[in-house]
């Protein structure tokens, strides 16, 4: 049989699956890193050097929203 097996196509969709909670995951820190007057850049590099960790990381460790 030539052409593309059905486990490749699963493999790719499932690599664009995980490419796209990646970026979707740094635009995500990154928007809430510059809001909390943290550096989106290096809240960026932890999320992608250490995904998914580093995602989990930020959400559990950043400081909560403060009531004025």
């Amino acid at each position: 049989m030539s052409g593309i097996s059905i486990s490749t196509i699963v493999d790719y969709v499932l690599a664009v699956c995980v490419l796209a909670a990646l970026v979707a995951s740094v635009i995500m820190c990154a928007a809430d890193a510059k809001r909390r007057g943290k550096s989106p850049v290096l809240i960026s590099l932890m999320v992608i050097l250490f995904f998914p960790v580093g995602l989990f990381v930020w959400l559990v460790f950043r400081r909560k929203n403060q009531r004025p």
